[in-house]
């Protein structure tokens, strides 16, 4: 068989270029700390990689989500917790009014009192957060207030998602100003994986899921036994409004306001209680997530992430091969006849 001079020639350039080649590849990914690069490394790879950078981020904005509700819920009880303050005061207002041995002057001064606990308990119930969300309006977070003043029940207030909200108007004295959307009390963020991977207007017991807010008339609302003029809204204000009229007038406190008011404290006492439970299943969800997230760390560093002594070892190699492919050129390059003859 005859094999020509360019024929030597092209087979030693292509043997350096190949070694070349394989140094600055594994160059590159000593460089880089990882062993695939490039779809082209290993594609099958790259796309579990892919899959699992795609998880690992969704599991970070579900720990973002967290930690939103946690902030929304963090709101909420801080306003829960103040109004449970100003009720225990109003109660022992109510049972020092009780005593016979105050005057109609002790219970208006009293009434004045009431009036600063009325004002503060309408400031929690119309809470915003930081966006200018009402805390307790439902889904209806952009209304002027949550609890307005009844019109048709002057010096009482009435939700925004209630019935007797109705009797707010508008100028035109026929529109009414009543949001339906109050009536919808509750928010609700992805905090993890589900099964069914959809989002329900209920968390069904959903672990995933949490409830950022609460319908205000489920909180603030309650069935009473005083005797309230008209028919007002149940709600704790209006009890707060019929024991300050009823002092503001010298007189005793309504039967039943005190019953009314421990109703009221256990009622925030409750939805309190159930704000710590979902801050507790935000804390589990995050803690399950994390760990889950280590696991999938650590698969995708198995595929992704460069050995370092086997990347040394094999560098090693191919530079040592590239040598001998260059030394092995030279001497090719010298060979001929006229060489031999000489």
């Amino acid at each position: 068989m005859r094999i020509s001079t360019n024929q030597f020639h092209s087979q030693g350039i292509n043997s350096i270029q190949k070694h070349q080649e394989s140094v600055l590849e594994l160059q590159l990914k000593m460089s880089t700390g990882k062993r695939v690069n490039a779809a082209s490394d290993d594609p099958v790879a790259t796309a579990q990689i892919h899959s699992l950078n795609r998880t690992m981020n969704t599991i970070d904005q579900y720990a973002k989500n967290g930690e939103y509700a946690k902030s929304q819920l963090a709101l909420e009880e801080i306003a829960i917790s103040d109004s449970v303050t100003q009720l225990q005061r109003a109660r022992e207002l109510t049972i020092q009014m009780l005593s016979g041995t105050y005057s109609a002057t002790d219970r208006q001064a009293a009434a004045a009192e009431l009036e600063q606990i009325i004002e503060q308990t309408k400031n929690m119930m119309n809470h915003r957060n930081s966006e200018g969300e009402l805390v307790f309006a439902g889904s209806s977070v952009f209304a002027e207030q949550a609890f307005v003043e009844d019109v048709n029940n002057p010096g009482y207030y009435a939700y925004i998602g209630s019935t007797n909200a109705i009797g707010q108007f508008e100028s035109d004295g026929v529109t009414p100003v009543y949001d339906e959307l109050a009536g919808y009390g509750s928010r609700f963020v992805q905090i993890g994986f589900d099964a069914d991977n959809r989002v329900t207007a209920d968390d069904q017991g959903d672990s995933s899921r949490i409830r950022v807010s609460d319908n205000g008339d489920k909180v603030f609302g309650i069935t009473t036994t005083t005797a309230f003029t008209g028919t007002p809204d149940s709600n704790i204000l209006n009890v707060l409004v019929e024991l300050k009229n009823s002092l503001a007038a010298g007189l005793e406190p309504p039967v039943g306001i005190a019953e009314d008011l421990n109703t009221g404290i256990e009622r925030l006492s409750q939805v309190r209680a159930e704000i710590g439970g979902r801050q507790n299943r935000i804390e589990a969800q995050y803690d399950a997530g994390e760990s889950f997230k280590i696991a999938l760390e650590e698969r995708r560093m198995n595929l992704e992430d460069m050995d370092i002594v086997e990347g040394i070892t094999e560098l090693t190699k191919n530079q040592n091969a590239l040598e001998m492919a260059q030394q092995i050129f030279t001497r090719v390059q010298s060979m001929s006849l006229f060489n031999y003859l000489r």
